[in-house]
């Protein structure tokens, strides 16, 4: 589908009665939920973008006079979201392909997710394609042509959920490793989960986390030891923020949940980095690309890259062990061969280095067994 086909249709127009604010204009980092909305399309490659107005649109307009969006006002908002969508449809149902329905409150959709519905509307034709998260069915729908007919000639009871669900039969669902698909904008509460997410947005959520782990088809096996991985990662943050250091504990655990996501493939921390890279988590890559091997200079600080490559070398398997029981197996099996051997005793050293640093800042017994115990 060529992108001048699809409209992002945002509906900004509501009353924001539940929020007792108006939403639109709420800040959002350095944005405002509005501009939050628009970026989240136009980072997932959507160029055709529209903004529903109504309720104080004379506030909402000049800030969207600066996006690259068409702008249009709906008169009749006040009989509710349905009346939005008609109006905007109304303006492109001859010239457009498909539409993805963004509500203004829905404003954090990360762009492999946008890619992924364009993608699974291109190969099944769907009139209709979800993104589901955790197996449940969030926002933005892209919703086709087949779909339009019914939209316009609808006489909105039940609103457009109640039109899209006359063509179930011929819709689909795509998983998304994207938890702001199903995060809107109601109450107070929501804006203060959303505003911490839009924080922390570089790194996945561990739910986020293990979508991606089903979304790639890593085995249980492989996951339980990522968890575990995580598990440790956060102990050993933990105890280094508690002396002083400023760990992202956040990035700790993706990256011990994430290191393996690409396990069983030729050069896996690598083919990794690229998985991870690709949706959009440049952060995380880093600790993905260097979790088997890692260079440590005398003056390199301890950072979650050094973290996550430690806690690794603590679990084997999903159980926790001592770094001489971690390395005691492959020391033997690969006695014989000089270059594997070099290659595993320089992970044993480095593992034994940022262990012993660790233990120099917290500055207390034994850190395998503050770990292990």
């Amino acid at each position: 589908m060529c992108s001048s086909g699809l409209v992002g249709l945002i509906v900004a127009a509501g009353y924001s009665s539940r929020m007792g604010t108006f939403k639109p204009l709420l800040p959002l980092g350095e944005k405002t939920v509005i501009e939050a909305a628009v970026d989240s399309l136009l980072l997932g490659g959507v160029t055709d973008i529209r903004v529903i107005v109504g309720h104080r649109a004379a506030e909402l307009v000049p800030v969207l006079e600066r996006l690259p969006v068409s702008i249009i006002e709906n008169p009749n908002y006040a009989a509710g979201m349905f009346s939005s969508v008609v109006t905007g449809l109304s303006q492109f149902a001859g010239e457009a392909e498909a539409f993805m329905l963004l509500p203004g409150d829905t404003p954090l959709i990360r762009r492999s997710s946008i890619k992924d519905l364009m993608k699974a509307y291109r190969q099944t034709g769907a009139a209709v394609v979800y993104p589901v998260f955790n197996g449940r069915r969030g926002h933005p729908p892209l919703i086709s042509a087949k779909c339009f007919p019914a939209i316009l000639s609808g006489d909105g009871v039940g609103g457009l959920r109640a039109i899209l669900e006359q063509f179930a039969a011929d819709s689909a669902e795509v998983a998304v490793a994207d938890q702001g698909v199903i995060m809107d904008i109601d109450i107070r509460e929501d804006y203060e989960r959303l505003t911490k997410f839009y924080a922390q947005r570089q790194i996945p959520t561990y739910d986020e986390c293990l979508a991606l782990l089903r979304k790639h088809q890593v085995g249980d096996k492989v996951a339980r030891h990522g968890q575990t991985v995580a598990k440790v990662g956060r102990q050993l943050a933990e105890l280094l923020n508690g002396s002083g250091l400023q760990l992202n504990i956040e990035l700790v655990v993706a990256g011990g949940m994430l290191h393996d996501i690409a396990k069983g493939k030729p050069n896996h921390p690598k083919r990794g980095e690229r998985l991870i890279k690709s949706k959009g988590f440049s952060a995380l890559a880093g600790i993905i690309a260097s979790h088997m091997d890692l260079e440590l200079t005398p003056e390199q600080v301890m950072d979650e890259v050094a973290v996550v490559f430690l806690a690794d070398k603590l679990v084997q398997g999903d159980r926790l062990v001592s770094l001489s029981e971690r390395f005691s197996l492959p020391l033997e099996k690969f006695s014989s061969n000089p270059e594997i051997l070099a290659a595993v005793l320089h992970r044993q050293r480095t593992a034994e280095v940022i262990r012993d640093r660790v233990t120099g800042l917290v500055g207390r017994g034994s850190l395998e067994e503050m770990v292990l115990q």
